[in-house]
């Protein structure tokens, strides 16, 4: 075909109806086949009518192209292993850690108390950071735990958290909530469900002081 008649073409796909994909598409097929010496077939009538850009059959060829190239994935349902459980209380909260004499903060996201619906596994204490819901908290609640106040909108507590770190024994935890009375809502949850537990935990000695309620 003409150079000529190939610059004509291709002004008339750039300049058709169909959106920017499809005609970048045809103009890339067009060429293919033109330079491996293969007829173009799409019959395009030089009104710019873009009913000539269809087979026989009245459907697209960009879209069976597209339907062809790719297969629909099915949804795969994420396990979060709170599946049993159900949630007694949330609310967002800042996280922070006591390590090395100072407070560390650990992340922001919100924080939950589930219970086991089965009945088997007590309650816990859990919180995955914002953004990217990485467990940054995974804490099972024991009968001595104990709540401590910190300022009006935090309390700190010491428990084994389980998130992978492989850190051993008890660490001290606080919590920062937007007010105070978050703050009364989870000391009762946690009160509620601590449960019974044959394991006897104790406060790090490295803990800060704070006045208890």
């Amino acid at each position: 075909m003409p150079s000529r008649d190939l610059l004509a073409l291709d002004f008339q796909l750039l300049h058709s109806p169909l959106d920017l994909l499809q005609r970048m598409v045809l103009l890339v097929l067009f060429h293919s086949w033109t330079e491996n010496g293969q007829p173009f077939g799409f019959g395009l009538s030089t009104n710019g009518n873009s009913s000539s850009l269809l087979n026989s059959s009245g459907s697209s060829v960009v879209s069976k192209i597209e339907g062809s190239g790719f297969q629909v994935m099915p949804e795969v349902p994420v396990e979060t292993g709170e599946e049993n459980e159900k949630v007694v209380f949330s609310a967002e909260s800042v996280l922070f850690e006591f390590i090395d004499g100072a407070w560390k903060e650990r992340g922001k996201g919100e924080l939950k108390v589930n219970v086991s619906t089965a009945g088997t596994e007590g309650a816990r204490v859990l919180m995955r950071a914002r953004g990217n819901y990485r467990l940054i908290l995974n804490a099972r609640l024991y009968p001595d735990m104990k709540l401590t106040n910190m300022d009006k909108r935090g309390i700190t507590f010491a428990c084994m958290n389980s998130t992978g770190e492989e850190k051993e024994g008890l660490s001290t935890f606080a919590l920062k909530f937007k007010d105070a009375s978050i703050v009364e809502e989870f000391r009762v949850a946690v009160t509620a469900h601590k449960g019974n537990t044959a394991a006897v935990l104790k406060t790090p000695e490295n803990s800060p002081k704070a006045s208890e309620d």
